[in-house]
C-alpha cells in the first residue's frame, strides 16, 4: 500500500511548499519574464521537487496563473468588503483609486505590465487572458459593482456603469502609463492631482443634480 506523503499528513507543510513556489516564481518572472523562467529554476531555488511543483500547478502557465491570481486577491480582496464603500462617493472614489495608483503605477505593476507585453510565444494569449481577468477588467468589475448600487440610490445617473468604470481608471492612470513604461519617474503629487482632477470630472457628469425649486 501507497504511504500518504508528509504533505498530505502535514497540510500546512504542503501549504508552506506552494507558498515557497509561488514567492520564488514571482521573483523570477518580474525578472526574467515569462520566458526566460523555467520550472526547473524555480524548484532549484525553491526547493522541493518537480513533481510536487507540477502537483500544484500543472505547468508553467499554470505556476504564471497562480502567482497573478494571489497578486490580485492581496490587492482586491479588501474592496470586496462592504465596509470599505461606507463612506461618501468622493472619499470612496478617492481611496480606490488612490491604492489602484499605488499598485498599477508602482515598480512592481509596471514591471508586470513589461512582462505580459513583452511575451511572443505559443502562450502569449493565455498570459494576456491571465493579466485581463485577474487585472483590469477585476478592477473593472469591482468599481462597476460600486457605480450600480450609486446608481440604485440615485446619487449619479451612469448610462454604462462598466464602461464608465474603465473610463475612470484610464483617467488616473492613463496619464503616466508610457512615461512610467519607458522608465520616467513619477513625482506622487502628479498621481494625486490626476486623481482629484478625475474624480472631479466623473462626478461632474454622472452626479444626479437635485431639481430647483420653483
Amino acid at each position: 500500500m501507497k504511504q500518504p506523503s508528509n504533505e498530505t499528513l502535514n497540510p500546512s507543510r504542503g501549504e508552506l511548499r506552494r507558498q515557497k513556489f509561488l514567492d520564488v516564481a514571482e521573483t523570477l518572472f518580474l525578472q526574467k519574464g515569462y520566458a526566460g523562467t523555467s520550472v526547473n529554476e524555480v524548484v532549484k531555488n525553491a526547493g522541493g521537487s518537480l513533481n510536487t511543483l507540477y502537483r500544484y500547478f500543472e505547468n508553467k502557465l499554470g505556476l504564471f496563473e497562480a502567482v497573478f491570481h494571489k497578486k490580485t486577491e492581496e490587492i482586491f480582496t479588501p474592496f470586496l468588503s462592504c465596509d470599505y464603500w461606507q463612506a461618501d462617493i468622493e472619499t470612496n472614489l478617492k481611496n480606490f483609486g488612490s491604492a489602484l495608483q499605488k499598485v498599477a503605477l508602482s515598480e512592481e505593476g509596471v514591471a508586470m505590465n513589461r512582462l505580459v507585453v513583452a511575451e511572443n510565444n505559443d502562450e502569449q494569449a493565455q498570459i494576456h487572458r491571465i493579466f485581463l481577468e485577474n487585472g483590469p477588467q477585476k478592477a473593472i468589475q469591482i468599481l462597476t459593482s460600486y457605480f450600480e448600487c450609486e446608481q440604485q440610490r440615485g446619487t449619479i445617473q451612469l448610462e454604462n456603469p462598466q464602461l464608465a468604470a474603465a473610463q475612470f481608471l484610464e483617467m488616473i492612470k492613463g496619464p503616466f502609463y508610457y512615461r512610467l513604461m519607458f522608465g520616467e519617474q513619477i513625482d506622487e503629487n502628479e498621481m494625486q492631482q490626476a486623481l482629484l482632477q478625475a474624480i472631479d470630472l466623473f462626478l461632474t457628469g454622472a452626479r444626479i443634480q437635485p431639481k430647483a425649486e420653483k
